[in-house]
Parts: C-alpha cells; structure tokens; sequence
C-alpha cells in the first residue's frame, strides 16, 4: 500500500503528469458546467416539411387535392444551447402530419397539424408554430375536350393601307383540360387569346394565352391544360396587295414543249391579288393552278379555275374565276389498242406478289405532230405502275397507270388509265 501511495506522489511532482491531468480535469468540468448549469436559448428551426396522411375515406370517395401539395412550418424551440444547436437539432427531428381522417367531401378543407419531435426530449421544449393548420382543397378528378375560341387583341389599325389582313388560324381547334370536377363543371368557354400591339406587314405567329372562364367570366381554379405537348398558336396572316398579270402552270410536260411552249390565255388577264410580300418581289405573273398535260386533247382546250382555289394568293376583287384557253390545235391524237405486256410495277410491297392482268386499258390516246403519230405502234406505248405507299389487300384489282410515248418527246397520253392488276400474298 505504501508503494502504491509513493507511486501516485511520485506522478504528483512529474509536471508532465500533472500539466496533462490538469487539462483532462478542466475539460470535466466545463462539460458538466455547461451541461448542467447551460442558459436556455430560442430558436426557429425554418421549412420543417407537412406530411399529408391520405386517409382511406379520402381515398374511398376517390378523392384528391388539387392545387398547393407542399406546406412547411416554423417551429420554434427553447432549451439548452447545446440542445437546440444546428448541429444536434434539424427539420428531420420533428414530425409535423396534417390528418384527413374527417375529410369526405369536396372542397377547400381545414386540416389541422400534430407538430411533435421525433424522438422526447427533457432539454428542449416546443414553444410556438407558424401555423397549427392548414387548408387543402378536394375533389375528384375529371377532364373534358374543349372547343378553342381565339381572342385576339388589336391596335386600332391592324395593317397599313396596301395591305390585307386575313381571318386569323389556330393550331388546334380544341383542348383537353382536367382538373377538380366542381371547377371543371363550370366552364362556359375556353379562350386562346393573344395580344398584338403594333400595325403588321407580314404574316406574324404568336404563342396563345388558354384562358377557360366560367358562365359569368370568372376565372376558374386548379386546371390543367394539355395541349398536346405543342404549344397552341394562332397565325395571323397578313399580305400586300398588288395587281398581277394571271398564268398557269404544267405538269407532266413533254420535253419537247419545256423549251415551246404551248400558247395560252387568261381571262381576265389581270386581277388583284393578295400576296404573301417576301415572295410578291420575284413574282412576275401570279400562277392561277397546275393544268396536267393528260388533260390536254388536240384543238383549243377550255379550263375554269375558281378564285377559292387558288392557293399562292387570295383574290380581292370581284373575279369569281378564270377561263384558260390552250391552244393545241397544231397537233392531233390517234387511238391506239394498249399492249399490256408493256405494263411495268415498281416499288411492290415485300409482303405481295403484284403482276398485270389481262384487263384494265382498252386503248389510249396518243396526241402529238401527224407526221409522228403515223409512225408509233402499240409498242411505243408504256405504262408504269407506282405501288409506292399504296395499301394493297388481295382484292386489290386495279391500279393508277402512268402512261407515256417511248421515245417520243413531243408526243404525250390524253386521258387517266387503270390498270388490271392480281395482288397475292408471298407464301
């Protein structure tokens, strides 16, 4: 014993021993100081997340909540400083839940919330919350399909003089809106509406506002749009005026009428037209349609196009039509009985088997220069079948038939062909 006790004075007068046994004694007792006799502090610990316990009546009514789904508290806290710390003390230490164990009707409902720490605590109480309650509103669900009706806002002059204005397009005639049924029941319309605030010169495309309004104008809560993934648009298209000599066009041209052409007129040779500006500026004749050369007999050849089809350009006079007279009296057309071993198909579906039959053309007729028809046969006559995107099934008996003059390119088929064609299934 008296060994043990000179060991332990011997430590005593080692100042090494006694430095080190000094500081480990002073942090003992700053940490009971500060945990036993510590002051009390306030605190607010911001944002601590609401919980919204869905309950099975809710559910069973088929219930939801529409609008704000995300509510978060204040909680303020008093207790030991080293208590209520950030470091020992966060949101995630409290459990804040709105019940909705009486909730069974529609409507804006107040909930009340049960704040509560995690886990008990005797060295921090809570003293206050920013809100005990909150309020949610229910309903069940439903979504419609409803018709667009644009509204466009304008200045006082839309257009400058010289210009036109046509009647505005809408990318979509309708919209598919869901929401909360109370709110959903109540729409009367549903607008697109845009706002221009300057004169236009050209054709202008702006992104449209989808405003639906109840029966009285007010504004309706909770709904969602779907437009489709597409933002809804409305063109407003805005053109010059100008006066034009009228032209037509050609299709299916024989090469030898590309360079001379056949002689035509118009009637009236002039109108006044609507254009679109950028490309009024390499106009110098505004195309009425597209005459196909298949249309085309000997002789002098009549053609009516109503100024509602026009389509580079919107008549702005009182012309109802125009009358096209093509002069082909310098040529003639002679029949000729159609081979149709001289039928071709191309681009057949994978799937088919596509061959010509014994029917379909009984003859066609050829026109062109006297002296060139006396010298065609039968064989000079083919015929092409284009299968490309067609839809084909095994009854499928005819076909459209493109027919030409081999060889010949100041000569060209009057009239439109069918083509006897078997269609079967690749076994």
């Amino acid at each position: 014993m008296k060994r043990e006790e000179l060991t332990l004075n011997r430590l005593f007068y080692n100042n090494r021993f006694v430095l080190f046994f000094s500081i480990i004694l002073a942090i003992i007792i700053w940490l009971v100081v500060a945990i036993q006799y510590s002051p009390e502090v306030t605190r607010v610990i911001k944002d601590v997340p609401v919980k919204i316990d869905l309950s099975n009546s809710v559910k069973n009514f088929n219930l939801q909540i529409f609008g704000t789904k995300d509510f978060y508290v204040d909680i303020t806290v008093v207790g030991k400083r080293y208590a209520v710390s950030t470091n020992q003390l966060s949101k995630d230490d409290f459990s804040v839940v709105a019940k909705t164990n009486y909730v069974d009707s529609s409507g804006k409902q107040t909930l009340q919330l049960d704040i509560k720490p995690k886990s008990q605590s005797s060295d921090y109480s809570i003293t206050k919350e920013s809100s005990d309650y909150i309020e949610i509103y229910f309903d069940v669900f439903k979504e419609g399909e409803y018709t667009l009706v644009p509204e466009i806002s304008y200045p006082a002059k839309i257009v400058p003089d010289g210009y036109f204005k046509d009647v505005e397009v809408m990318s979509a005639k309708t919209v598919t809106i869901s929401g909360p049924a109370t709110e959903i029941n109540k729409i009367n319309k549903v607008f697109a509406k845009v706002k221009i605030n300057k004169t236009l010169t050209s054709t202008k495309t702006l992104k449209a506002d989808i405003v639906p309004l109840g029966e009285y104008g007010e504004t309706l809560r909770y709904l969602t749009i779907d437009d489709g993934n597409d933002d809804v648009s409305i063109t407003i298209p805005v053109y010059k005026l100008a006066e034009l000599p009228t032209s037509v066009s050609f299709k299916n041209v024989p090469a030898y009428y590309l360079t001379k052409p056949l002689e035509y007129t118009t009637t009236p040779s002039k109108a006044l037209f609507a254009v679109d500006e950028t490309a009024l500026e390499s106009l110098s004749s505004l195309s009425l349609g597209t005459i196909d050369f298949s249309n085309i007999k000997s002789g002098i050849n009549k053609f009516v196009i109503k100024s509602n089809t026009i389509s580079d350009a919107k008549v702005m006079d009182k012309t109802k039509s125009f009358k096209i007279s093509i002069d082909a009296s310098g040529v003639s057309e002679i029949k000729f009985t159609f081979k149709q071993s001289n039928i071709s198909i191309i681009n057949t579906p994978d799937a088919y088997d596509v061959s010509p039959t014994g029917s379909g053309i009984s003859s066609v007729t050829v026109v062109g220069p006297l002296s060139v028809l006396k010298t065609l046969s039968s064989d000079d006559i083919l015929a092409e079948i284009d299968l490309k995107g067609k839809t084909l099934t095994n009854e499928t008996s005819k076909a459209k038939a493109r027919l030409y003059v081999n060889n010949h390119d100041d000569c060209w088929i009057y009239g439109n062909y069918n083509a006897g064609i078997t269609v079967s299934v690749k076994q």
